[in-house]
């Protein structure tokens, strides 16, 4: 279950701090994982990770028509707007070895802001 900051009663300032740890942590990802471009090349054409440049929705569910699809940057949609923005939540499932998740970037927020 994710919870915010909000509700966990974290100060802005904790808030700078995880931004900036998980930022600092996160691992570059080499080539696109569904279409296997790299960094600085267009997306394929039926890329689930690939956006649509003129309404920003995802490339396969946008109903654009005639629609150009985004560069891969290396790094996964909404993770550096999520930091920009301090957009973060805390997940409490738990991994196989039994860990939990904790922090990351509220994707689920930055998709319904954005």
């Amino acid at each position: 279950m994710f919870k915010t900051p909000k509700q966990l009663g974290i100060s802005d300032v904790d808030i700078n701090k995880i931004c900036e740890e998980l930022w600092s942590d996160r691992k570059e990802l080499i080539s696109c994982p569904d279409c296997g471009v790299e960094p600085g090349e267009t997306h394929d054409d039926n890329c689930d990770v690939a956006y649509c440049l003129n309404c920003g929705e995802q490339s396969l569910q946008c109903d654009c028509g005639d629609t150009q699809n985004d560069t891969w940057t290396g790094i996964w949609p909404g993770i550096k707007e999520c930091y920009e923005q301090k957009l973060i939540c805390f997940d409490d499932c738990k991994l196989p070895d039994g860990s939990l998740i904790g922090w990351r970037f509220d994707l689920n927020t930055w998709y319904i802001n954005k």
